[in-house]
């Protein structure tokens, strides 16, 4: 038996794991801010890359005592990542073929981000894969206090993928380039494929703890064709 004959769905982290685009968030916010004559604070970023939408604009609007309203401050960035992603963000190598590949096996597909949603409605599509996903989740689906530090580390998050995909979360796989959403995954009860993205120092932490490890997507191939 192979390794993904025990699963019937597959979850996708956005980011690092489908595209490489983690070079892309680098100084997002800060120069963004700089544009309004704010002087952001060092490693803004490091701080905003596990919070999601939500609790990034709440934190945003509060310390640097913005006038815009939540909805138009996230509809600013999604707008501002859209064009990011667009112009700068390509699939890691062997995703599309892996996805059809998984599709043909008849598991079903989905996609958990912490990204923005028209943003990653547009990266999706504009590869010509979003047809493959039959679910997508926002982290700010889950919203939690800033108190707590990564969504993707609640088992909850992982639970609700699982729902959306009508699938039993044992028999499910989460692929991701974070050591931060193992976790959360290993608790729901998933599977789990790291996926090597250089933003991350982690990697030989993050791929002895998963159940496969891929130097990226298109390596897990061989694992579906080869019977």
């Amino acid at each position: 038996m192979g390794f993904f004959d025990a699963f019937e769905a597959a979850i996708f982290d956005l980011d690092g794991t489908l595209i490489d685009s983690m070079h892309l968030w680098d100084r997002f916010c800060s120069d963004w801010l700089i544009s309004l004559g704010k002087d952001p604070e060092e490693a803004l970023e490091t701080k905003l890359v596990t919070m999601t939408v939500s609790q990034s604009a709440e934190y945003v609007k509060r310390h640097y005592s913005l006038d815009f309203s939540h909805e138009e401050l996230v509809c600013k960035w999604g707008d501002i990542m859209a064009k990011r992603y667009l112009e700068g963000a390509s699939l890691k190598k062997g995703v599309a073929e892996l996805l059809g590949a998984l599709a043909d096996k008849g598991m079903k597909l989905g996609v958990a981000t912490y990204s923005f949603p028209g943003s990653t409605e547009a990266i999706l599509a504009h590869h010509g894969i979003r047809p493959y996903f039959s679910s997508i989740l926002h982290a700010h689906e889950l919203d939690r206090p800033l108190s707590i530090a990564s969504v993707k580390t609640e088992p909850e998050f992982w639970l609700i993928a699982a729902k959306k995909l009508n699938t039993a979360p044992e028999k499910c796989v989460v692929f991701e380039d974070s050591i931060s959403s193992l976790a959360g995954a290993r608790a729901a009860g998933m599977g789990f494929a790291a996926v090597y993205d250089p933003s991350w120092g982690n990697w030989p932490q993050l791929s002895e703890a998963a159940d496969l490890a891929l130097k990226y997507p298109g390596e897990a191939l061989d694992l579906i064709l080869r019977r």
